[in-house]
């Protein structure tokens, strides 16, 4: 079994070595990708913090398995180290922008990585330039399309093996927050901006 994994984004190779029992910081870890990370994580043996932005989700994600899971907020970092136990941190993933990847990077250790792979917020990523400066942190992004312009061949079949098994068991899974004939796609629509989970169309019976 590997005793260290390390999260790459394709054509720079490895971003992050994490060691089993190394943290994982996320936010909008209540979406579909977010819910994914939580089940991936616990495979591998890595611990998660999921931060989300309404506290009515936190008990879901701790009944999907989150280890920590917290509401947004500007004093996120003393609310992580005191879960944590002070525990370093990384590796950061960032699915919103705005300031949520400035309070992501806070609880970040000395030379951790902030992955952008999103931004539901539809607002500009925010951050302390100390971040930078004092701290020596990084931000990278993500997109799958290069990591699979990249990647060999066996480094794809090998994650497939890893996620079918976790997809197939219900594991990995993405919540439908309704379904819809497509000559409803207008109720559709609306019903797709908002939060929630995935809309569905279904055939016409």
């Amino acid at each position: 079994m590997k005793t260290e994994y390390s999260f790459a984004d394709g054509k720079r190779g490895a971003v992050v070595k994490l060691p089993r029992g190394s943290w994982v910081i996320q936010n909008g870890a209540n979406s579909g990708v977010g819910r994914a990370i939580v089940a991936i994580a616990k495979s591998l043996g890595l611990r998660t913090v999921n931060v989300v932005r309404r506290d009515e989700v936190v008990a879901e994600m701790k009944a999907l398995g989150g280890d920590v899971v917290l509401a947004d907020g500007a004093d996120l970092a003393k609310r992580v180290a005191a879960e944590t136990g002070n525990a370093p941190i990384t590796l950061a993933l960032d699915g919103v922008g705005d300031t949520s990847p400035m309070n992501l990077m806070n609880c970040l250790s000395e030379s951790g990585v902030l992955v952008s792979y999103g931004g539901t917020s539809r607002k500009p990523m925010v951050v302390n330039p100390g971040s930078f400066i004092f701290k020596k942190q990084s931000i990278r992004g993500f997109w799958l399309l290069y990591w699979y312009q990249s990647a060999k061949p066996a480094e794809i079949t090998a994650m497939f093996d890893h996620l079918t098994p976790l997809i197939a068991a219900g594991t990995i899974s993405t919540p439908v927050a309704a379904t819809y004939r497509f000559d409803q796609f207008k109720e559709a629509i609306t019903k797709a901006a908002q939060s929630g989970g995935k809309v569905l169309f279904t055939p016409k019976t």
